[in-house]
């Protein structure tokens, strides 16, 4: 990948995910109360993940999609704290990288939510597909208003001999 426009991506990413958390900061203490706080906007979720990432053991740097379909899980118990779900995603680099996953979620505090996400990695090494299983980890720090949410995230992933980071924006979008 061109090295300026990886500077360019790098940079709108850091932009974005400055903005993202100023707004998450300036807005949590209005908008943290216990009537809105723990990710209750809507049952299914649309969510959508854009970030940068760091394949550790390519020294590579890409541009993370991260797709996934969400429920929570009905109930007065723990489980009004729990979503599951399963998700895509793919890297951008030199070298192609997508996963598939299913995802349990847990609602920990107010507006944070924790993930770990068992799935497949297929990566592209000098044209010779690889496929093998993964876990993914992920930090969303969300802010609800009426119709989507939206906060940073973090999350990495670890392979057999592979492992990335990626940092980004979570957008969801509750039905």
């Amino acid at each position: 990948m061109n090295k300026k426009f990886l500077a360019v991506i790098k940079a709108l990413v850091l932009i974005i995910i400055g903005w993202v958390s100023i707004n998450t900061l300036a807005f949590s203490k209005d908008r943290n109360t216990e009537a809105n706080s723990g990710h209750e906007l809507g049952e299914i979720e649309v969510g959508l993940s854009v970030g940068y990432a760091y394949l550790k053991e390519d020294k590579e740097n890409g541009f993370n999609f991260h797709l996934h379909i969400m429920k929570r899980l009905p109930g007065e118990g723990v489980q009004r704290y729990l979503s599951i779900r399963v998700g895509a995603e793919t890297i951008i680099s030199k070298e192609k990288h997508y996963g598939a996953m299913i995802s349990l979620a847990a609602n920990l505090w107010r507006n944070l939510v924790f993930s770990v996400s068992p799935g497949m990695e297929w990566a592209d090494h000098n044209g010779k597909w690889e496929s093998k299983y993964a876990t993914h980890l992920e930090v969303t720090y969300i802010l609800e208003n009426s119709s989507i949410h939206y906060g940073p995230a973090v999350s990495y992933s670890k392979a057999r001999d592979e492992q990335h980071y990626t940092v980004g924006i979570h957008l969801g979008f509750p039905f």
